[in-house]
C-alpha cells in the first residue's frame, strides 16, 4: 500500500471510529440478528447469508459517494472539468443495463493515477489520472473499466468476503454487516455505515479480486463496441500505468494489480482488440476541455512503490 493510501485509511479508519462511538442503539445487529459480538463465527456466517440487492446497492452508493470523495481529497473545483467528465462519461453510461442506477462521474482533487466506482454507479476519477491520458479512448477504457465494477455488482459480491472487513474490530464487523442486511428497514444506518466506509474505501482504491478484475476489463470491450471508441487506443493506458509505476512496487490500485497481473491483462486487451473494430481518433471538445487543465505529461513522474 503507497503511503498516501495508508494515509487516506487511517483517516477513513478515524471517522468509522468516530462513528462507533455513539450508544449502543446503534448497533442494530445484536438485536435484530442475536449475534454473539463474541465469536467471529457468528459474523462469518451472516457474511456468507447476506443479501444484497439493487436498491442495497444504489443506497450504497448515495450514502458513501459524499464522504468518500472528501477523503480522497474532495472535488476538484473546476465547473468545466466536471461538465467536460461528465459529457464524456454519460456516453459510456447510455449502455448500461442497470437503468435504476443513478450514473455519475466527477473529478476528484486528488494525485493519484487513479479511479474507482462504488455500488449503484458511482465514480470517482482522481485528477491525477487525467494527466496521463493521452486520449479519449484512454480514458474511456478507465471509466468503462470502473463502470464494470459497478455493473456487475463487484462490490456487493466482495462485501460477503471475511477479508472485506479485515481490520475492523468484532463488534464493528457487526454493525457493518447489519447495515448491509437488505433485512434490515434502510441500509447505511448509524455506526453501521461509518464501518462499511473503511472497507469500501480499501476495496474501490486499491483493487478487486483477480477474477473481478479481468471481468471488468472485459467490459472495456464490450463498452467500446457499443460507443464506438478504439480498444487497441484505450488499452494504451495501461501501458503507461507500466511506464509510471516501478516494476518492484507492491501496493495496488483500482486499475492497477502489480506489474506482471497488468501485463497480463494488457495482454489480453490487446488480444481482444486484435478482433475489435478500430476507429479514427475524432476530435471532442469535451475532452479538448479537460486536456486544456491537465495537459498529459511526457516525461513520467513515477509513483512510490
Amino acid at each position: 500500500m503507497s503511503d498516501q493510501q495508508s494515509r487516506l485509511t487511517r483517516r477513513a479508519m478515524m471517522g468509522a471510529v468516530a462513528g462507533l462511538s455513539v450508544s449502543g442503539a446503534a448497533f442494530p445487529a445484536r438485536a435484530q440478528f442475536s449475534i454473539d459480538l463474541g465469536k467471529i463465527g457468528d459474523i462469518g456466517r451472516m457474511l456468507k447469508g447476506m443479501k444484497l440487492d439493487e436498491d442495497d446497492e444504489i443506497a450504497l452508493g448515495d450514502d458513501l459517494f459524499g464522504s468518500l470523495i472528501q477523503t480522497m481529497g474532495g472535488l476538484y473545483r473546476n465547473s468545466d472539468a466536471q461538465k467536460a467528465l461528465s459529457s464524456i462519461a454519460v456516453k459510456l453510461f447510455e449502455t448500461s443495463a442497470r437503468s435504476a442506477f443513478s450514473w455519475e462521474a466527477v473529478v476528484v482533487d486528488n494525485n493519484e493515477v487513479n479511479a474507482w466506482a462504488l455500488p449503484g454507479g458511482k465514480i470517482g476519477v482522481n485528477k491525477g489520472l487525467l494527466r496521463y491520458v493521452d486520449s479519449e479512448d484512454e480514458l474511456a477504457a478507465a471509466l468503462a473499466h470502473e463502470m464494470g465494477h459497478a455493473e456487475l455488482s463487484h462490490a456487493a459480491k466482495e462485501m460477503k468476503k471475511k477479508a472485506f472487513y479485515a481490520g475492523l474490530s468484532t463488534a464493528a464487523q457487526a454493525a457493518a454487516v447489519a447495515a448491509a442486511d437488505s433485512r434490515s428497514s434502510r441500509i447505511g444506518a448509524g455506526a453501521g455505515m461509518e464501518s462499511i466506509a473503511l472497507p469500501m474505501l480499501r476495496l474501490v482504491t486499491s483493487g478487486y479480486s483477480r477474477e473481478l478484475e479481468y471481468e471488468a476489463d472485459r467490459h472495456i470491450v464490450d463498452t467500446f463496441q457499443k460507443v464506438g471508441y478504439d480498444v487497441s487506443r484505450g488499452s494504451r493506458f495501461y501501458e503507461t500505468l507500466l511506464d509510471i509505476i516501478p516494476e518492484k512496487a507492491k501496493g495496488t490500485t483500482s486499475l492497477f494489480a502489480g506489474h506482471p497481473q497488468t501485463e497480463k491483462r494488457l495482454a489480453a486487451l490487446r488480444e481482444a482488440s486484435a478482433a475489435a473494430p478500430h476507429t479514427d481518433e475524432l476530435f471532442n471538445p469535451d475532452f479538448y476541455a479537460l486536456k486544456q487543465s491537465f495537459p498529459t505529461r511526457k516525461i513520467y513522474k513515477r509513483t512510490a512503490g
